[in-house]
Formats: C-alpha cells, sequence, structure tokens
C-alpha cells in the first residue's frame, strides 16, 4: 500500500479536481443569469421513440455553446441536407 499524502500533495490534488467543476459551474450559471438561458431539462415520459431522441439530442450540448430552439433548429436543418 502507498504512503498517505503529505500536506502540499493533497492541497494540490484538491485544487487539480475542483478546479475544472469551478469553470464548468460558472460558466453555466453566467449563460442563465447574463444571456437568460433557460435551464436544461430532461424529456420525461415518451412513448414514441422518435420523438423520445429527438428530444434527448435537443438537452445535448456543452457549456459555452449557446443552447435555445433557434440553435437546435440550425443543427437538425444541417444534418437533414
Amino acid at each position: 500500500m502507498s504512503k498517505p499524502l503529505n500536506a502540499d500533495a493533497k492541497r494540490l490534488r484538491t485544487i487539480i479536481v475542483s478546479f475544472p467543476i469551478l469553470v464548468v459551474t460558472t460558466a453555466i450559471l453566467y449563460r442563465r443569469t447574463m444571456l437568460g438561458e433557460e435551464q436544461r431539462k430532461i424529456p420525461r415520459d415518451t412513448t414514441d421513440a422518435k420523438i423520445a431522441q429527438e428530444r434527448i439530442g435537443q438537452v445535448g450540448g456543452v457549456p459555452w455553446e449557446v443552447q435555445g430552439k433557434e440553435h437546435v433548429s440550425q443543427r437538425s436543418d444541417s444534418t437533414t441536407r
């Protein structure tokens, strides 16, 4: 079994783990508060597989990409071409 980490190594591990979480959380909260973006919701109770897949596609994305109806419609138009 390995030796326990010293205090400096524990601090460094904490920074390495928490910094990406802090950055992503900050980006998401900035988009919600300053840009007025709505919170994403997971689709529920869908019986039609095609509709369910479409709704799941609307939920996806990355924090730095603007999400919304206009963005989703442009993406779906580009995939049908």
